[in-house]
């Protein structure tokens, strides 16, 4: 099975929707900060958020480890969300948490140990959540008055530059993968 969740008016072939608006005529109504999202444990093969995690405030939790538990071991989720540095994301009122690499990092159990192991002050919030999400790959989406300056320049450079401008980069791509045990995998 393959989720849109937060679809709004977009519709994916071969995926089911889910959003909290009736008037977007979702194939699930779902409020992803409280609901359970309705599909059973390990079923789910891959996820699309598109510009809906920035939107979530302390139902954030909910909605992440409601994924992990619907998703199969090795599911991917799809993120796509406004820069945390660019106005686009302060521009709308309801967008109320910027999602960062840094953060979602802290949902992966691989970090997590790493952290302990060096006495490293930070959230486990995948030990704590019992979820454990690794990132595979991530990517940004410059302005368009910054888009032909990036193209085939290194990641660390793009970074470099991110680190002391604000407004270059519009959106963060990232591709997350579910890892679950053969207990957690039913």
């Amino acid at each position: 099975m393959k989720v849109n969740l937060g679809a709004g008016g977009t519709r994916l072939e071969g995926f089911v929707t889910c959003d909290y608006d009736p008037l977007e005529n979702p194939d699930y109504l779902v409020d992803l900060e409280k609901d359970p999202l309705p599909f059973e444990d390990n079923t789910v093969e891959v996820v699309v958020a598109h510009h809906i995690l920035e939107h979530l405030g302390a139902g954030y939790f909910h909605c992440l480890k409601e994924i992990y538990r619907v998703c199969k071991h090795g599911a991917t989720i799809d993120i796509r969300v406004p820069h945390h540095r660019h106005d686009y994301f302060y521009d709308d009122p309801t967008h109320r948490r910027p999602i960062t690499i840094g953060g979602l990092l802290l949902f992966s159990k691989k970090h997590n140990q790493l952290c302990r192991e060096q006495g490293a002050a930070s959230s486990r919030l995948g030990d704590y959540f019992q979820v454990n999400f690794e990132i595979l790959d991530y990517d940004y989406m410059p302005a368009r008055l910054y888009r032909d300056e990036f193209v085939g320049e290194p990641r660390d450079k793009v970074e470099k530059y991110l680190r002391e401008h604000n407004n270059i980069i519009e959106e963060l791509w990232v591709k997350l993968v579910v890892i679950k045990d053969e207990q957690q995998a039913g």
